[in-house]
């Protein structure tokens, strides 16, 4: 029973350490996962509005290298 007792305060502290950090990594996943959808969302978007306004960019000029004669 002494054991028990001593075992006891470690083993509930790693549970709870380990709840916690399954917490987090599953709001961090949750989280990825939201963004990765936003992303998609905005790039379909995007895709449409160049389908529909043409080649014109309408959020401005791409960006060019240091090697670009139109910089």
């Amino acid at each position: 029973m002494e054991y028990i007792a001593v075992l006891l305060p470690s083993i509930s502290i790693g549970i709870i350490f380990w709840l916690i950090l399954r917490w987090i990594f599953r709001g961090d996943r949750t989280e990825r996962a939201a963004e990765a959808g936003a992303q998609d969302d905005a790039a379909r978007w995007y895709e449409q509005l160049k389908q529909r306004e043409g080649d014109d960019l309408p959020f401005g000029r791409p960006s060019h290298g240091p090697d670009d004669p139109e910089r």
